[in-house]
């Protein structure tokens, strides 16, 4: 048995049938009716059996995926939590057609972590998605959201082009349309201010409202606030910010910093989620934006969980290397130091993005520069280092292959 929304069940019906099937649904006891009005329908979301079988999923595989995670070295998760930041920021701009490479993010990353002022246009992003995990949000009022806004997007869209910029009281005070690729307008944003500031409002009460399970909040507030449409230009980014800000309190936190690339991978079904629940034939059923937005998040979870267990099949392949290749240090005193940082060197091979810088390495290891210089100058006369530039940055990695010969020739 599959979901089958409204919105096929129209297609599948006469009249007749669908109005019965209709009634039934929006009357039954396992409905959550609520104040907000989708083409004069009052909108709602029934306890579908397919969507708490998803809910239980997630549950399952969150759990699975902690337990993974747990498993691995401080650093691997660190460096894999980079690299995913990185990837999160990268593509929700991608999907509004904002252009960020990830070498300019991850540059910007280390401005902002060295507390040195930058005027990069994505530094609201950035510095707000650093704080995804640390940060408290009290997402409680329609001033919130702009305050995120603010923090986030305002000096950005400035740029871009003022016009774009909230002229209301919080919001916007004209019409939007929402468009697809297109051009076609699939949506209208909610009008008048006033009406935004109420929806936007009883929309944070039911993220607040505990009696519904934290998946089916975040699903619901993430259709209402693209319902809603409160800004001209930013929305797409702050909504999936939100959610991935309660995602990661939530759940594993590392979930919070995959939701876009997700959303990238399966942008038609995102999309067309927006667009069945929007259409009249719908009937306000938010339950058809629910299911699909948790089989997005469920799709997450199940790349992460691959990846963690390829990583770490991988990291424990160079762990036993690691272990096999003591004679090519022999000659120095410090060969336990000097494998100790080819192992974080490994590390963030496999689970990072860019590699290493210096100072990382200084206090991972506890010693100082000129020590780590030396150590690194050992493993360059081996050819088992690779040295990256981004910006005034260098990082450093392990040439893997290198290690690999290492291990099976036996080149001591």
């Amino acid at each position: 048995m599959s979901f089958k929304s409204l919105y096929k069940l129209y297609v599948m019906n006469n009249i007749s049938a669908f109005n019965d099937i209709y009634r039934e649904k929006i009357n039954s006891s396992s409905t959550i009716k609520f104040d907000i009005l989708i083409n004069n329908y009052q909108s709602f979301f029934t306890y579908d059996v397919e969507i708490m079988k998803l809910v239980s999923k997630i549950r399952d595989i969150d759990a699975t995926v902690s337990r993974l995670f747990s498993k691995l070295p401080a650093l691997a998760v660190a460096q894999y939590m980079r690299k995913s930041l990185i990837d999160e920021i990268a593509y929700t701009n991608e999907i509004e057609g904002v252009v960020s490479t990830r070498k300019d993010i991850n540059d910007l990353i280390n401005e902002i972590e060295k507390k040195i002022k930058t005027k990069n246009r994505f530094e609201g992003i950035v510095n707000k998605y650093l704080m995804l995990t640390k940060e408290k949000l009290n997402l409680v009022e329609a001033t919130t959201i702009r305050e995120i806004y603010d923090e986030m997007l305002y000096n950005e869209i400035k740029q871009e082009d003022k016009n774009n910029l909230p002229d209301g009281k919080i919001f916007r005070k004209e019409e939007v349309h929402i468009l697809r690729t297109t051009n076609k307008i699939i949506h209208n944003g909610i009008m008048p201010e006033d009406k935004i500031i109420e929806y936007m409002n009883k929309t944070l009460d039911i993220l607040n409202d505990s009696s519904i399970d934290i998946l089916i909040r975040v699903s619901l507030v993430h259709y209402y606030f693209g319902f809603i449409h409160p800004f001209y230009d930013g929305n797409g980014r702050i909504n999936r910010f939100i959610s991935s800000y309660v995602l990661s309190k939530n759940l594993n936190e590392i979930v919070g910093f995959r939701l876009s690339m997700t959303i990238k991978e399966n942008l038609t079904q995102y999309l067309d989620a927006f667009v069945h629940t929007n259409d009249i034939r719908n009937r306000a059923d938010v339950s058809t934006f629910v299911y699909e937005f948790l089989d997005i998040v469920y799709k997450s979870y199940l790349k992460t969980e691959l990846y963690a267990l390829e990583k770490t099949q991988e990291y424990n392949k160079y762990l036993g290397i690691l272990e096999k290749i003591d004679n090519i240090f022999i000659e120095y005193k410090n060969q336990t130091d000097i494998k100790e940082l080819l192992n974080i060197l490994i590390q963030a091979s496999i689970f990072g993005d860019f590699g290493i810088t210096k100072a990382e390495m200084c206090q991972l290891l506890n010693k100082g520069n000129t020590k780590i210089t030396e150590f690194l100058t050992i493993l360059k006369s081996k050819d088992l280092i690779v040295e990256n530039r981004s910006g005034k940055y260098r990082y450093y990695q392990v040439d893997l292959e290198k290690l690999n010969i290492y291990n099976k020739d036996k080149v001591y």
